[in-house]
Formats: C-alpha cells, structure tokens, sequence
C-alpha cells in the first residue's frame, strides 16, 4: 500500500468513527430531553416545546409549562448550545406571566432573553394557544352531539 492510501483510508475510518459518535451522542441527548418533558407532564400541567432556528443556523428549543385553568407561566427551561453535550437549563424571569402576555410583542420581555429564545418561547405559546382552541371546539361538538335535537325530541313523544 502506498502512504497516501494509508493516510485516506485513515481519514475516511476517522470521519465514520466521528460520525458514529455522534450519533450516539445525539441520541443520550434526545433521551435526557424527553425524559425532561416527560417528568415535566406529570405535573398535570399543559407542557409545550417551541423551536426557533434551522438546520443551517443553530437551534433553539424552549419548554413551557403552564396552568391550564389561569394560562399563566409556571415554568420555563431552554436547550441551546452547539454540540450534543448542551442540556436543558432553567429560564427563570418568565413564571406568572400569561401565554397571551408572552405572544403579545408590545410587551418586554426580561433582558437576559435573547432574540431566538424569544420565537422558540413564542412559538411553544402558539401551540398552547392551539391546543386549548382545538380543546374548546372539541368540548362545543361535544355538547352539540349530545344535545337532543327538537326532530329527536318529537319521534320519542
């Protein structure tokens, strides 16, 4: 074998060996953040996970917790970092405000909350704000299904 095939191969068995670790890494990652929201959805709290970001540039997640009945914030932690080894950390200055507070873009957020964690955290308030509208329609076709019509009424007298 010739140096230069020992020095390609050696590269190539290098790069696959980096690759491979990676994605073991990513996938303690993935495990460590959703055993996280898991924990945090036994509160009995409505949990929701808001991204900001792409592929190309870097991501980041944002985790709320709120109080269903008051929409009020009870909790917050963010995941941002640019290996596989970053964590979630808590994002302490948000609790009591509500969802709508937090989508409202007149009001100022706590400084230490930098652009891109503000679209993730608006964007985990927008599925929230979704989810109760699906929830209230669901509860409305409910009540309509239930409901005896006047047709039904008069076949049953």
């Amino acid at each position: 074998m010739q140096p230069i095939d020992i020095t390609a191969s050696t590269i190539i068995l290098g790069l696959a060996a980096a690759w491979i670790l990676q994605l073991f890494l990513s996938y303690f990652q993935l495990r460590q953040f959703y055993g996280r929201v898991s924990q945090l959805r036994k509160s009995g709290r409505l949990v929701s996970v808001g991204m900001a970001g792409s592929a190309w540039r870097r991501r980041q997640y944002a985790i709320l917790v709120v109080d269903p009945e008051t929409d009020k914030i009870c909790y917050c932690e963010q995941l941002s970092g640019w290996t596989v080894l970053a964590r979630l950390k808590p994002l302490p200055g948000l609790e009591g405000m509500t969802v709508r507070d937090l989508l409202d873009e007149s009001i100022s957020l706590p400084r230490h909350i930098h652009s891109k964690l503000v679209l993730a955290l608006r964007n985990a308030a927008q599925h929230i704000v979704e989810f109760k509208a699906r929830q209230k329609e669901d509860r409305e076709q409910d009540f309509v299904e239930s409901t005896p019509s006047a047709e039904t009424t008069s076949l049953r007298n």
